[in-house]
């Protein structure tokens, strides 16, 4: 098994994720998938930027299996289990509640930008 497929299976375990959701959710087949943790083939570029932008981790967790920021992993992983509740949340709210959360969820962006 390559390093980086090892990283890629090990992130996907951790996430409690199948091969085939986690494929699906990434724009790959099952099958690809499988090769790659294996050891069989590489990852793409694109299949690269599509887990570290979908699952919010470093390419260097990908791709040398160590995070280098000062996020964890178990952080990005908690931050993607809280977006997906809040989707839920949402696809459930009236136009009125989902306008009025959208107004606050731009009134606390504009306080994180305006602490930076």
């Amino acid at each position: 098994m390559n390093k980086i497929g090892e990283n890629i299976r090990l992130l996907r375990k951790r996430m409690g994720l199948t091969q085939n959701e986690f494929s699906k959710q990434i724009d790959i087949s099952q099958g690809t998938l499988s090769d790659i943790e294996q050891g069989h083939c590489n990852p793409s570029v694109d299949t690269v930027l599509s887990i570290h932008e979908r699952y919010e981790v470093s390419l260097d967790l990908i791709l040398k299996g160590s995070d280098n920021d000062q996020t964890t992993e178990s952080d990005h992983i908690e931050r993607r289990r809280n977006e997906e509740k809040l989707t839920e949340v949402i696809k459930r709210l009236s136009p009125v509640a989902l306008s009025d959360l959208l107004d606050y969820a731009n009134y606390k962006q504009s306080k994180v930008w305006k602490s930076e």
